[in-house]
C-alpha cells in the first residue's frame, strides 16, 4: 500500500494581515472610533463655516441642499446597513470553524484509543500537545509571534502524527485504520479553513467608500445649519463611529473587543487535562502487579526467617 506522507511547510514568522495602512487602522478599533468621531466633527463645522463665508444662499439654494442631504443620508444608511451582514457572517463562519477542529479532534482522539501499541500511546501524546497549540492559536493577538509558532508547532505534530500512522499501516493494518486515517486528514483542512477565514476582511475599497460618503454627508449636513446646533453636528458623526467600529469589531476579532469564541476548544483542553493519560494507567497497572508479586514474596520471607 503506497502511503504518502504530507510535508509541513515553514512559515514565516510575521505574516502581515493589512493589506493598506488603512485597513490597519480599521483593525484597531482604540483607534478608529475616536478617529472617525473627531474627524468627521471637524468636517460639519468646516461645512458649517464655509455656508457662514458664503454669501448670497437664498430660499431655493437652501432647499438644494436640504434636499442634498437628505439624500446623502438616505444613501449613508444603506451603506451602513450594508457593510454590517458583510462583517457578521465573516464572524459568526469563524466561531463555527472553532466548533468544527473541536469535534473532529475529538473524533481522531477517540479513533486513535481503537489503535494497536505502541502506535496508540504516541498519537494520543502528541494530541494531547496539539489542542493547547490551537487553543493559543485562538487566543493570540494580531502579528503576534506566538499566533504563527502555533500554526507551525500545530503542522510539526501533525507530521509527527503522520509518520506514526505511515509506521502503523504497514506494521499492524487493521480494520479501525483507514477511519483514523479519515478522521486525522480532516485536522490539516480545519488549520487552513481557519488560517483562511482569518484572512478573509472586507476589502479597504469598500471601507474607502463608506468613509467618503460619510465625510461627504456631515460636510452637507453642516453646510445646510443656518447656525450652530451641537447636537445636530454630533448626531451623524456619531452614529457613523459606532456602526463602522462595530463592523470593524466583528471583522477584526484579535485587535478589539469582541473575540472569536474559543469555549469548545477550551472545554476540550481542559476535559484532556483532567483525564488520564493512557501510559499513566499502565504504570499504575504495573505498578499494582509489582506490589501483588512482592508483597507475599517479603511474607515468606519473614515466615522463613521467622523459622
Amino acid at each position: 500500500m503506497l502511503f504518502i506522507e504530507p510535508v509541513s511547510p515553514i512559515l514565516p514568522k510575521d505574516i502581515d494581515y493589512s493589506a493598506s495602512p488603512m485597513l490597519w487602522v480599521v483593525a484597531h478599533t482604540q483607534l478608529l472610533f475616536p478617529l472617525l468621531l473627531g474627524g468627521l466633527i471637524l468636517v460639519v463645522e468646516f461645512g458649517f463655516r464655509l455656508r457662514k463665508a458664503s454669501i448670497g444662499i437664498n430660499g431655493d439654494r437652501q432647499s438644494l441642499v436640504e434636499s442634498a442631504r437628505n439624500e446623502l443620508g438616505v444613501l449613508l444608511g444603506l451603506l451602513l446597513g450594508f457593510t454590517l451582514p458583510m462583517a457578521l457572517p465573516h464572524y459568526e463562519h469563524r466561531n463555527q470553524l472553532v466548533v468544527d477542529e473541536a469535534n473532529a479532534i475529538i473524533t481522531v482522539q477517540e479513533r486513535a484509543q481503537l489503535l494497536p501499541e505502541p502506535f496508540r500511546d504516541r498519537i494520543l501524546s502528541s494530541l494531547g500537545n496539539y489542542i493547547p497549540a490551537r487553543v493559543e492559536f485562538g487566543e493570540a493577538a494580531l502579528n503576534e509571534s506566538s499566533l504563527q509558532d502555533s500554526v507551525y508547532q500545530a503542522k510539526q505534530l501533525q507530521s509527527e502524527m503522520w509518520q506514526e500512522t505511515a509506521q502503523m499501516i504497514h506494521q499492524s493494518p487493521s480494520v479501525v485504520t483507514p477511519l483514523f486515517v479519515q478522521a486525522l486528514g480532516e485536522l490539516p483542512d480545519l488549520v487552513e479553513q481557519r488560517l483562511a477565514a482569518e484572512e478573509k476582511r472586507i476589502p479597504a475599497v469598500i471601507w474607502l467608500v463608506v468613509i467618503s460618503i460619510s465625510a461627504l454627508t456631515c460636510f452637507v449636513v453642516g453646510y445646510s445649519m443656518r447656525q450652530r446646533f451641537f447636537l445636530g453636528m454630533l448626531v451623524v458623526p456619531l452614529t457613523v463611529a459606532i456602526v463602522l467600529s462595530l463592523v470593524s469589531e466583528l471583522d477584526n476579532p484579535r485587535t478589539g473587543l469582541v473575540h472569536d469564541g474559543q469555549q469548545s476548544m477550551r472545554r476540550l483542553y481542559l476535559d484532556l487535562a483532567a483525564a488520564p493519560r493512557p501510559t499513566d494507567d499502565k504504570n499504575r497497572s504495573i505498578a499494582s502487579l509489582h506490589d501483588d508479586d512482592s508483597g507475599p514474596t517479603l511474607h515468606t520471607k519473614k515466615q522463613a526467617h521467622g523459622r
